[in-house]
This record gives structure tokens, C-alpha cells and sequence, in this order.
């Protein structure tokens, strides 16, 4: 489990783990030298078949506009070394534009805390493009191993 995520609950509407995620835009190298931000929300549920992400994220863009976006991602079996993904999103950039993507890709899964994936894009806005990235887990220990 990611060190943002919280233990599963037990209830009939247990939910794997919820997740954050915040970034820094930094400044573009040949072009835009604002800054911007981003805040995302990530709920996750994982069954015998696959997983499923929802994320709902929001962003101040490099060029100063409102940003929202939400997606899915679906995930083969956990348990494969290499499993399939897909991921659907809408995104709403207010002013500029808005897009409607998907992905189709794999994750290899190296080792428990470690995973590369790779995916083609395709959005309506005629955008193609080819994904690539890697994954690394570690623990988060504040106040030592136990965490006391």
C-alpha cells in the first residue's frame, strides 16, 4: 500500500485504498515560465479479475486556467507479471479546451514495490501519443519502524 493510501474497511462498501496526489508544474523549457499546480483524488477497488481506479483531479495550468479532469483505469489481474490497462478521461481545461482520451497499454510488475508500464493514447482533440513511466512503492516511517 502507497504511504498516502489508507487500510481497507470492512464494510460492504470497502474501498482498497483512497489516495492523493500533489505536483508542482514547473516552468516549461522552451516555452511557458509560469508555474502551476495540481491536486488529484484516487479511489481504488481490487477483485480477483482486476482493479479499477477513479480519478478526480484538479489543476492550475502553466498559462493561469482551471483545470478538471476525472478518469478510470481498469487493470488486469493483479497476480499476472504483465497485465493489461485501459484508462478513459475528461478533461476540462475552462477557457482553452476540453479532451476526451483513452489508453490502452500493460504494466510489468518487476516486484512487489516496483512496476514499468506503457500505453498508447488516442484523443479527440487528434492527439497521439506513447506513454511511458515506472512506479516505485517505499514505506513512509515517521517516527521509526514501529511507527510509535
Amino acid at each position: 500500500m502507497a504511504p498516502n493510501e489508507r487500510e481497507p474497511r470492512s464494510d460492504a462498501l470497502s474501498i482498497h485504498s483512497i489516495a492523493t496526489e500533489f505536483g508542482v508544474l514547473l516552468p516549461d523549457s522552451i516555452g511557458d515560465t509560469r508555474f502551476g499546480a495540481s491536486i488529484a483524488g484516487i479511489i481504488s477497488q481490487r477483485w480477483d479479475w482486476g482493479t479499477a481506479h477513479l480519478n478526480i483531479a484538479g489543476q492550475l495550468t502553466r498559462d493561469q486556467h482551471a483545470d478538471l479532469f476525472t478518469g478510470i483505469i481498469l487493470e488486469g489481474p493483479n497476480k499476472w507479471t504483465v497485465r493489461p490497462v485501459a484508462e478513459f478521461f475528461y478533461e476540462e481545461e475552462f477557457g482553452p479546451a476540453h479532451t476526451v482520451s483513452a489508453l490502452v497499454g500493460a504494466i510489468w510488475q518487476v516486484r512487489d514495490n516496483l512496476s514499468f508500464d506503457v500505453g498508447f493514447r488516442h484523443a479527440i482533440t487528434n492527439v497521439n501519443e506513447v506513454r511511458a513511466g515506472l512506479t516505485y512503492g517505499f514505506p513512509l516511517r515517521l517516527l521509526g519502524p514501529s511507527g510509535k
